[in-house]
């Protein structure tokens, strides 16, 4: 039997569209989680600001692929330097100059980085603050007066570091552990309009030529038994993105990890 058209333009059979008509941004959506999310949530009928800073080919394939799915005025790319002064500011004025509104702010882009205690200084301190840290609280100030209105959300992408310390990362994990308080705190102070929610992937798309002994080790900690991938955490966020009475809280995908070990000791 062929598909026929329902309420909405949306053909019976074909997943729910919850996000039609919303407009979502979310930062960091070239490459890896951040393009699955923005993906992601085109899937779900948003039209999607798709934010990079230098993956410029990726933003334009996340952008195709949006557009594939629903129409060319489906997505943009917005390029935009996070670090650089009232960068935040002018990303969310162009998001809405395009869109017309704003509904959900995603924040994932990131940095990443191993150095030993030791060998943090100054500039790598500051540069990790000010990617995963500062440029979400700046982007939640200048997207907060939009989403009152538009009872929206802000969803953070942090990581299991910001609750397990890390030997090697200390200037990234305490970058997830300040946005995951951040996370706590926006949801009072913007409830009850606007709910603020955080996802905490653990082991997501391991690094190309990560030793098998690695691997293992690290799949023997995990509940279910497998590694995560970028589709698991952007399921969660557009889980989030319209889970009207949850705020505050930060969701693990981990496969269980943060439950306990697999067996015990």
């Amino acid at each position: 039997m062929s598909a026929t058209k329902a309420k909405g333009g949306v053909r019976q059979g074909e997943p729910p569209r919850e996000l039609e008509g919303r407009v979502c941004l979310v930062t960091g959506a070239g490459v890896r989680v951040g393009r699955a999310i923005a993906e992601e949530l085109g899937r779900a009928g948003a039209r999607v600001a798709v934010h990079y800073g230098q993956s410029a080919s990726g933003a334009r394939a996340t952008v195709r692929a949006i557009q594939g799915d629903g129409g060319s005025e489906r997505a943009r790319a917005f390029p935009a330097e996070l670090r650089a002064p009232g960068a935040a500011a002018a990303l969310v004025k162009d998001v809405r100059a395009w869109g017309g509104r704003l509904d959900v702010l995603v924040c994932s882009a990131a940095r990443f980085q191993r150095r030993p205690f030791e060998e943090i200084d100054g500039p790598a301190w500051h540069d990790m603050l000010a990617v995963n840290l500062e440029a979400p609280f700046r982007l939640a100030q200048a997207a907060a007066p939009e989403l009152r209105r538009r009872g929206g959300a802000i969803i953070n992408i942090l990581d299991v570091a910001a609750f397990q310390a890390w030997r090697g990362y200390a200037h990234y994990a305490v970058s997830k552990a300040g946005l995951a308080m951040l996370t706590r705190v926006l949801a009072l102070e913007l409830a009850p309009r606007v709910r603020v929610c955080g996802v905490a992937p653990g082991m997501v798309a391991p690094a190309p030529g990560t030793p098998k002994a690695v691997l293992a080790r690290e799949l023997g900690r995990i509940p279910l038994g497998r590694v995560g991938s970028p589709a698991d955490v952007a399921q969660a966020v557009r889980y989030l993105c319209t889970a009207s009475y949850v705020t505050g809280t930060v969701l693990a995908v981990d496969g269980g990890r943060s439950a306990g070990p697999r067996s015990a000791p």
